[in-house]
């Protein structure tokens, strides 16, 4: 079974609505559920050193599974200690984490797990220290190569899940977008452009001015107007930003070799990022534009070449294991140097090592 452009499409239109507010992590999971074969999803922590987890948001699941995951079965759940060690942003079968013939002795699998069905596909979105933050979807049928379908459309997701993310801590508590004041698209090479009633620009990010300034396939017109040069794409910036109900609220297609997606939002709520915007444009090239500079973690916080290098390593989502092998350095060498990156940076997570490399932000420890 392939996974077609248009719902991976869809998928990625509602991630984008997570962002601006226009869908919830509800929807997105239950967008997801409907491809899965038999699918229930959720995204849930587990901390393997102390043997406990516990769903966040979760859809397909009923209360009581839910409830006896956090009270008992999260303590014996055989994939606990490798989900630690799978990298980051690559999705997986559980397979990959344990044989299913072994799986299936367990007694989470038999009084547990088999209620919803034999195997499941996850991804790793957060780690630190030893706790992890995954999707998950229980499948009912299929191979582990059947399945490695649905685990490789999450790893195709997970740039743009990556986005979303961003915005949220450990627990998923939503972050005004006010805080970010437009650095996460900039930063990894998203440019945005707010457009308004009639056309008329309202806002735009530093990489969605360029845009317009480039002139393109996107411009500045005369009386403030943004100006599309694909008759498609122009067409249904207009459709959507007539005040029609009925519309989809959001929209993609590439020009020129830039993917766009539009996003209308509801004028009713109120904008977090810019003020009051019709239809967010999102511009992604297909080559980041964005170089950490070195010297700067260098000087501000005194890494060393060896922990600069693993402290990309990090953000990348590159595992303890990969990064030993490629300095060819123990295991408990690299992890001596990550310990020494979390104490000078004064981060505790890796959505913090994240923030103060690409934005430059004093870690919560040190303010």
């Amino acid at each position: 079974m392939a996974v077609s452009e248009q719902t991976y499409d869809g998928l990625v239109d509602t991630i984008y609505g997570l962002i601006f507010g226009e869908a919830t992590w509800e929807v997105f999971l239950d967008r997801l559920n409907a491809i899965v074969p038999g699918g229930r999803t959720t995204l849930f922590y587990h901390d393997a050193a102390r043997s406990e987890g516990a769903s966040h948001i979760d859809r397909g699941f009923d209360e009581k599974w839910v409830d006896a995951y956090a009270r008992h079965f999260a303590s014996i759940n055989p994939w606990g200690e490798a989900m630690a060690g799978m990298p980051l942003w690559k999705g997986f079968v559980a397979e990959d984490m344990l044989p299913r013939a072994d799986f299936q002795k367990t007694e989470f699998y038999n009084d547990f797990w088999r209620e919803c069905g034999e195997t499941g596909i996850g991804m790793t979105l957060l780690k630190s220290e030893g706790r992890v933050f995954n999707i998950s979807s229980s499948i009912a049928i299929g191979e582990p190569e059947d399945n490695r379908v649905f685990a490789n459309l999450l790893t195709r997701l997970a740039p743009h899940l990556h986005r979303a993310v961003v915005y949220f801590d450990s627990a998923m508590g939503p972050k005004p977008i006010s805080e970010m004041d437009g650095r996460l698209f900039d930063a990894i090479g998203v440019g945005v452009v707010m457009v308004g009633r009639g056309g008329k620009l309202v806002s735009a990010t530093d990489l969605g001015t360029q845009a317009l300034e480039s002139g393109r396939f996107l411009r500045l017109g005369f009386q403030g107007n943004v100006e599309i040069s694909d008759p498609d794409a122009r067409s249904r910036l207009t459709r959507m930003l007539a005040d029609r109900e009925e519309d989809e609220r959001q929209q993609v297609l590439t020009v020129e070799g830039t993917k766009l997606t539009f996003i209308k939002l509801r004028k009713a709520r109120t904008s977090y990022f810019f003020d009051a915007p019709e239809v967010a444009v999102i511009i992604e090239t297909p080559t980041p534009t964005v170089q950490v500079g070195d010297f700067v973690l260098r000087e501000r916080f005194g890494l060393t070449k060896a922990e600069i290098r693993i402290l990309h390593g990090l953000i990348q989502g590159t595992s303890i294991n990969e990064l030993a092998i490629n300095a060819n350095r123990s295991r408990e060498t690299i992890r001596s140097q990550v310990k020494s990156i979390y104490a000078k940076t004064g981060a505790r997570s890796q959505v913090e090592l994240f923030r103060l490399v690409y934005f430059r932000e004093q870690p919560k420890s040190f303010r």
